[in-house]
């Protein structure tokens, strides 16, 4: 399934029914720090293949997505919401995908 960029900026600036916008917890902030209650997401579609050995940039954003206690970022707690699945459509997931590496 082919990921549409468009609809994956308005999943993460706007979220979609149970699921609240990905902006309530990450920043996308480009060369800027501060509090957020998850990772910076600015630049992640360079940083995202090499976060995990053996997974590309869209396999860690996936399993980041699906499967977020996988893999915690170094600063960060274990508390992004587990049950992406439940609420969102594969194309949702593509979608927003999509989306997150092109940042």
């Amino acid at each position: 399934i082919a990921g549409d960029v468009e609809r994956g900026a308005q999943l993460f600036a706007q979220g979609r029914d149970e699921v609240s916008p990905c902006l309530t917890c990450h920043r996308v902030v480009s060369g800027q720090v501060g509090f957020s209650i998850g990772p910076n997401l600015a630049r992640i579609g360079e940083r995202a293949g090499t976060q995990v050995e053996g997974l590309t940039a869209e396999e860690y954003v996936r399993q980041s997505i699906l499967e977020p206690e996988r893999y915690i970022v170094p600063g960060y707690r274990d508390i992004m919401y587990p049950d992406y699945s439940a609420h969102l459509t594969q194309q949702n997931i593509q979608d927003l995908i999509a989306y997150l590496l092109t940042l």
